[in-house]
């Protein structure tokens, strides 16, 4: 998910796109209790099931997508991925 200008913009696995006028703090505030979320930059939050690499300060994800990393939070991304991926095993 990211948002723009207001909107709530979901990236579908199948490359489409659901627009949603719902605020972006309501959507982290429902999303982030759950532990597959991440939310790598103030703009986006990623469900890491679909997490390709870490690198580089960006999330690239199985669709070839990027997602930016905020400067600071390079460490916090990984560790709670690693976390993901450990627990998924």
């Amino acid at each position: 998910m990211e948002v723009i200008a207001r909107n709530v913009l979901y990236h579908l696995r199948s490359g489409g796109v659901i627009e949603c006028i719902e605020s972006f703090s309501s959507v982290c505030d429902n999303l982030l209790k759950y532990w597959c979320f991440i939310k790598p930059h103030r703009s986006y939050l990623v469900n890491m099931q679909y997490v390709d690499t870490i690198e580089n300060h960006q999330v690239t994800l199985q669709t070839l997508s990027t997602v930016p990393i905020a400067q600071g939070k390079m460490r916090e991304i990984k560790q709670r991925y690693l976390n993901y991926q450990m627990w998924e095993v």
